[in-house]
């Protein structure tokens, strides 16, 4: 089984044993954590980890990415005081903590899958996470995370029809299923 269908796989079991979550449209925190812990049965020579920032790599151990100061505002995604300030850079070095990662802690070597998760209910878009799936899977712009796949999951909520839709990124450029 490939990283696409064992994430569906844990999804689906999301999905039939954690519906009540899903139907009353509780919070993402309690979505990704039920979602990792279906993942990591198998992903089993992986650590599975929500809102982990660590980054053993960079200075600072802290998990960072580097986006285009352009490209967050062609999506109309606020930048802080501190990056309007600095004028005399592109970019804009941002402190990250993705919804979900599956990898081996301490190294870069084995930043297998990285997933971010909205709801459908939830109001923000997901351009922001869309940027930081395609710098989480590219070394470009200093990035040096080298994931293998972003994922990005919506859960259909607040609804008896629940479900998902999902888009995958590699190699800094969404991808077709």
């Amino acid at each position: 089984m490939n990283i696409k269908e064992k994430v569906k796989t844990a999804i689906e079991t999301l999905l039939s044993k954690d519906a009540w979550l899903l139907k009353n449209d509780l919070s993402e925190w309690s979505i990704t954590h039920k979602l990792a812990e279906y993942l990591q049965p198998l992903f089993s020579e992986y650590n599975v980890d929500c809102e982990y920032n660590g980054n053993v790599e960079r200075d600072g151990g802290r998990k960072r990415i580097c986006v285009l100061k352009g490209e967050l505002r062609r999506k109309n995604i606020r930048l802080s005081d501190a990056e309007k300030d600095e004028i005399d850079t592109e970019f804009a070095d941002r402190a990250v903590f993705p919804d979900i990662i599956v990898h081996r802690r301490g190294t870069n070597d084995y930043n297998l899958c990285i997933i971010e998760v909205k709801k459908s209910t939830n109001t923000t878009s997901p351009d922001y996470d869309e940027i930081k799936l395609k710098a989480y899977t590219t070394g470009y712009y200093g990035n040096d995370l080298k994931y293998e796949i972003g994922i990005f999951i919506e859960f259909v909520t607040r609804t008896a029809d629940i479900g998902f839709k999902m888009k995958y990124f590699i190699n800094g450029e969404e991808v077709n299923e």
